[in-house]
């Protein structure tokens, strides 16, 4: 873990990131489509990644009607784990920051799992603490709306087109400025650890699920290999289904696995305690 509760944020590395993604739960399946972040170091911008991203899904229709992204845009795109490896190298060192923290903590956990590069279920997937300016507008300021645009309108900061990820970093990294300036004076902050014991504490990125895999849905995983399942849908119709599992997650204590259903010809999520049988075709 990295530890900044004596710096000022002028003296570490920061990084604004935003994440545009296919839909609203990484658990259910969703992932990430764009990722824009700029590294900050003494407030200047040194680094920037503006990049869309091939999820290996279909876009959710309300989704891409909110971003403007369309599997079209995607085709030829690179996957995450093409680019895992620069993003970490930004992130190297920084306190990351982001409008709903937890929203894009949750994403990039979820693809650093599924990308191999997070594997502890003990530890956070990333060892960087996050700062949220969503809940330092909730907790500290008045505005009447608590959306990044109206935020941003509230304290006279340029925006560009909304919901695009580079645009939303480039506002966000304004609106943190001016936001620690105010409370530097309202609430005599000095240091980055007074700034994120006033949210409430650090937030990180989540580990990967903990879960118990039948041996039949470990060994596809592993090999890539098709599976025969027999399937109770939430109905409690009975159906057989040829799947290609992808990777297992965990929504409020339940299991899940995030196949690719040969019937479907698209990608689905099966909750785990209802694939009765499971066999390697």
């Amino acid at each position: 873990m990295y530890h900044f509760d004596e710096k000022l944020l002028s003296e570490i590395p920061i990084v604004v990131l935003d994440t545009e993604t296919t839909g609203l739960n990484p658990a259910m399946g969703h992932r990430v489509v764009e990722i824009g972040l700029v590294r900050l170091e003494n407030w200047q911008v040194v680094a920037e990644i503006n990049q869309l991203i091939q999820p290996g899904r279909r876009m959710d229709v309300k989704a891409s009607a909110v971003n403007g992204i369309t599997d079209g845009d995607l085709q030829a795109q690179p996957t995450f784990a093409q680019v895992v490896d620069d993003l970490l190298v930004l992130l190297e060192g920084a306190l990351i920051v982001a409008h709903n923290a937890a929203f894009d903590a949750s994403f990039l956990g979820q693809e650093l799992f599924i990308t191999g590069k997070a594997v502890d279920p003990q530890r956070p997937s990333l060892p960087n603490p996050w700062l949220c300016t969503l809940t330092l507008a909730r907790s500290y300021f008045h505005f009447s709306s608590n959306s990044l645009s109206n935020i941003a309108r509230a304290l006279n900061v340029r925006m560009g087109q909304a919901h695009r990820a580079l645009n939303d970093v480039y506002m966000t990294a304004e609106i943190l400025r001016r936001m620690w300036q105010q409370l530097q004076q309202k609430l005599r902050l000095h240091t980055v650890g007074d700034l994120l014991h006033a949210q409430g504490g650090p937030l990180y990125a989540p580990p990967p699920p903990n879960l118990f895999l039948p041996p039949p849905i470990t060994t596809a995983l592993q090999g890539k290999q098709n599976l025969q399942i027999l399937y109770m849908d939430g109905r409690g119709g009975e159906s057989r289904r040829l799947i290609t599992p992808l990777y297992p997650t965990e929504y409020n204590g339940t299991g899940y696995l995030i196949a690719y259903c040969h019937q479907q010809k698209d990608q689905r999520t099966f909750r785990l305690d209802r694939i009765f049988s499971a066999y390697i075709v």
